[in-house]
């Protein structure tokens, strides 16, 4: 995937009924290898070589009304490993999670008291689907002080949502299909 174009789009339906756009910025100066997975995966450049490279198609998990929609994606990286993580990006990109609910998270700083707005695209770092084409969209901003803390422990933010908010409201309602109907980069 061309890491030039920092942004990637995924075109979502609710139900098969066309729900809106989601556009993300990426940021590979973090972790250049896992944000090369997800844009690959996104842009689908890879699909004539193994048709599980690819976002589009893929179906979200049911939401649970916790902040966090999850993508499981195919199972399958770009390259080639079962799993793979990027131990060296991952412990220069760490950053301290302030607040009761303690920890750590990685990559992209995410501001957790001044952004009521913040949500981001990340990956697990450990547990299941780490490593693999797992993706989570965080609603950070919007969550309670005490799971604020929390949401973001192990996972690697790797970008954040720069347009998008009425689909991923759409996305909220528990009793619908939400699917990638097309993704791609920008």
């Amino acid at each position: 995937a061309d890491l030039c174009s920092p942004r990637a789009f995924m075109d979502i339906s609710c139900d098969e009924e066309a729900a809106g756009r989601l556009v993300f910025e990426l940021y590979p100066e973090y972790a250049p290898q896992t944000v090369e997975n997800f844009a690959t995966l996104m842009s689908g450049e890879r699909r004539s070589i193994d048709p599980s490279l690819s976002y589009k198609g893929c179906s979200f998990e049911p939401y649970k009304g916790k902040y966090a929609y999850t993508c499981k994606g195919r199972g399958k990286n770009i390259y080639g490993k079962k799993k793979f993580v990027e131990t060296t990006a991952m412990s220069t990109s760490r950053n301290e999670t302030p607040g009761s609910g303690g920890g750590v998270y990685y990559g992209l700083p995410v501001d957790l008291d001044d952004d009521p707005n913040a949500i981001v695209v990340a990956v697990p770092i450990s547990g299941p689907g780490f490593g693999t084409s797992r993706f989570v969209i965080c609603r950070v901003g919007g969550s309670p002080g005490s799971v604020k803390e929390r949401l973001l422990a192990n996972l690697l933010v790797l970008g954040n949502l720069v347009e998008g908010v009425s689909t991923l409201q759409q996305m909220s309602s528990r009793d619908v299909e939400v699917k990638i109907e097309d993704c791609g980069l920008l």
